[in-house]
């Protein structure tokens, strides 16, 4: 009785010694500590940074927690907590993972949208050599999305090839207070990415249905509701299911020690007053020296809004649609120049220089930021 009992333990502490295993936990995790301010005296600011010293326009901090369960399943979570958001923890990924083949797998839940070449660590700033990203590109709300998204791995000859198909939703992504619904549904998402050598090359697909109500569309959308305009508000002004088509390819040249980074995306909006199309343009130069690298980055970024909206609008608001129209307009060029010195296997120091100019607006910047970069 005794060796039965003595046996029966031993069995049980095998199975709870083998689920123990099969669901270890591993934690990763990255930071940023970003310092910035313009170097005007005027009212000029840039990415929310004025003339004076701010820490939190930029930190973050992360916690990714992923479990491998065996047979090709897996979980992952990850957390950040952004200083813009006044470091309020917030689910950027989280979702499970199952290869179907062993070329292809799928994950389930929220996932990384995928709009740029460096979509995939976006806010991981030790992968790349700015401080942040350039927004005139890298400008996107929407991070991610909840949903399902399968991805396929296929060598063509001496040339490496990825696919990858998403369809979901985003609900509730803006954190701008005067936002009242921020929804991006009906989401259908595609890229194909090439590595050949020292080239790597991505080309970008992405549709759905954008929704937002805002003061400023709230209050359009009555003025011209009360002028007898109802239609043309329903359709040019609120923006209730309207399409928005994505489009971008990139390419990523690594001639070591220089690299080079080729980038160019358009947004076409449905014809709308306050949301003009937009074209996106980066080119960035690297030249690295052991543990520093020097880099020189141009952005650009074109608002332009269709002209024939204001022909369609009542003869009585021709006018008033116009101006608005070429208030939404933009065109921003911006150039920056970067240090970057890894001190540590895990870490880096950043320093830029970044100038920018707004020329339908006449406005310009000059913003000095720096930060340390760590993976842990």
């Amino acid at each position: 009785m005794k060796k039965l009992l003595v046996l029966a333990l031993s069995t049980s502490c095998l199975m709870f010694t083998s689920l123990i295993s099969h669901a270890q936990v591993e934690f990763q995790g990255f930071a940023s500590f970003v310092g910035g301010m313009t170097l005007d005296s005027d009212d000029d600011s840039y990415q929310g940074y004025e003339n004076k010293l701010e820490y939190d326009k930029n930190s973050l901090y992360a916690l990714q927690a992923s479990s491998n369960l065996g047979d090709g399943l897996s979980v992952t979570g990850q957390l950040i907590a952004r200083g813009a958001e006044n470091y309020k923890p917030e689910f950027e990924w989280m979702y499970m993972s199952y290869n179907l083949t062993p070329n292809l797998s799928a994950k389930v839940g929220r996932v990384r949208t995928a709009f740029y070449m460096f979509s995939e660590y976006l806010e991981v700033g030790y992968a790349f050599n700015w401080v942040r990203p350039p927004e005139e590109l890298y400008a996107a709300q929407i991070t991610n999305l909840d949903g399902v998204s399968f991805l396929y791995n296929m060598p063509i000859g001496s040339m490496d090839s990825q696919y990858m198909l998403a369809v979901g939703n985003r609900r509730n992504y803006s954190e701008d207070p005067d936002i009242n619904i921020s929804d991006f549904t009906s989401i259908i998402q595609a890229y194909a990415q090439f590595e050949y050598g020292p080239y790597t090359s991505k080309f970008i697909y992405a549709q759905g249905d954008l929704s937002a109500a805002s003061s400023a569309t709230d209050g359009a959308a009555a003025t011209f509701n009360g002028l007898g305009a109802t239609s043309f508000a329903s359709e040019y002004i609120s923006i209730n299911d309207s399409q928005l088509i994505f489009t971008g390819a990139g390419l990523d040249m690594n001639f070591h020690p220089f690299k080079v980074l080729l980038e160019f995306s358009f947004l076409d909006f449905e014809d709308l007053v306050f949301i003009p199309d937009e074209t996106r343009m980066l080119t960035s130069l690297a030249y690295n020296v052991g543990d520093n690298t020097v880099s020189y980055t141009w952005s650009s970024n074109v608002k332009e809004s269709e002209d024939t909206i204001a022909n369609k609008a009542p003869a009585a608001l021709k006018d008033t649609v116009a101006g608005l129209l070429v208030g939404s307009e933009a065109d921003v060029t911006t150039h920056t120049l970067g240090l970057r010195h890894d001190f540590h296997e895990m870490a880096a120091i950043k320093f830029e220089l970044i100038s920018t100019e707004e020329t339908k607006a006449k406005t310009d910047a000059n913003l000095l930021r720096f930060g340390i970069d760590m993976l842990f």
